[in-house]
């Protein structure tokens, strides 16, 4: 086996989808994507296709994805065996440049990605009950009904609720700055989710990622609460960060405020934190999926301080910097292995 093939796929071994049968489909489609493919590998295939008619339907919502040649290369293998491979100048260059391979597996998994739709648009239901959202490398200040201000970071949406006195906020999704009017008389609430935050004036950022939310206090005072169940309350001082999860409420930490207040200022600033963790929040800045293919990178420490409207610029510069590739196809979709 050539071992730019190998390559190929290990790196589809390092993509699993919790679908058992999308999951086969996937390897199938990398493995077709190898020209020529012997009899041995064709027979296994079509006996695989054959025997459920989820295996073909899985295979050829990915390989219908064809408006890229790359694609349509893949489904021409699948479905007439004795078709010519792809041109061996191409074939060579490719191989060349050391990422032919591992290029094929990225390819695919991003076509699984476009195949079933993860994170590229926002639910109809957030769509519904937001009263305040925005897109991707967007963030917007908003004036709130009783004087005090909200700036909403990219992908994120609230909804509000100010009448007959009351000041709540939910965070429906992303991470909001709050800068909020005292009023004794009327507590200032925001919810999470797992957490609520209770003020009366102050200035403090929330962020919900739907794995947990993460508080951080820049001046006043704050008390923060489990949702469910309730009852465990800690009160934090500025500089304060604490995370809920389902679990509970995590001791206060004390990050850099510069760090962690960055994103207001349309920056993002890190210190030594592993590769995937910057590529995960450099996804919600750029608006198409940004595909780390395998593990090899992820883990490799990083540190920077980079632009937020420029989020393409920050993983080329990230890419040299722990010796990625990156690859750019239609629609923004980036590649990373």
């Amino acid at each position: 086996m050539e071992k730019d093939e190998a390559d190929g796929r290990q790196d589809a071994k390092a993509y699993r989808h919790a679908d058992p049968v999308i999951d086969e489909a996937l390897t199938w489609f990398v493995t077709l994507l190898d020209a020529p493919v012997d009899p041995d590998t064709r027979a296994a295939y079509q006996a695989w296709r054959n025997r459920d008619p989820r295996h073909a339907a899985a295979f050829d919502r990915l390989s219908s994805l064809g408006s890229m040649p790359e694609l349509q290369q893949a489904s021409t293998l699948a479905h007439h065996p004795q078709t010519s491979p792809p041109p061996l100048a191409i074939r060579s260059a490719a191989r060349s440049r050391g990422w032919f391979g591992g290029w094929r597996a990225s390819l695919a998994a991003a076509a699984l990605l476009l195949a079933i739709g993860v994170h590229l648009q926002p639910t109809l239901a957030l769509r519904l009950t937001a009263d305040h959202r925005t897109d991707a490398g967007e963030r917007r200040e908003i004036a709130l009904p009783d004087r005090s201000r909200l700036i909403l970071d990219t992908d994120s949406a609230v909804a509000l609720d100010f009448a007959e006195g009351r000041r709540h906020v939910r965070l429906l999704r992303g991470q909001a700055y709050f800068d909020v009017v005292g009023d004794p008389a009327h507590p200032f609430r925001v919810t999470a989710g797992f957490s609520e935050v209770e003020v009366t004036g102050t200035a403090f950022t929330v962020r919900s990622d739907g794995g947990q939310d993460a508080v951080f206090l820049e001046r006043g005072r704050v008390s923060v609460s489990r949702r469910e169940p309730p009852g465990q309350t800690l009160s934090l001082v500025p500089g304060d960060r604490v995370t809920a999860t389902a679990d509970g409420l995590s001791a206060p930490a004390r990050p850099d405020p510069a760090v962690a207040l960055a994103w207001k200022d349309g920056r993002y600033v890190f210190r030594d934190q592993p590769f995937a963790t910057v590529v995960d929040t450099l996804r919600r800045y750029h608006g198409a999926p940004i595909v780390l293919i395998g593990d090899r990178l992820a883990g490799a420490r990083v540190s920077g301080n980079y632009r937020l409207d420029d989020p393409v610029a920050a993983i080329r510069s990230l890419a040299d910097v722990v010796g990625a590739h990156v690859t750019e196809l239609p629609a923004g979709l980036i590649l990373l292995r």
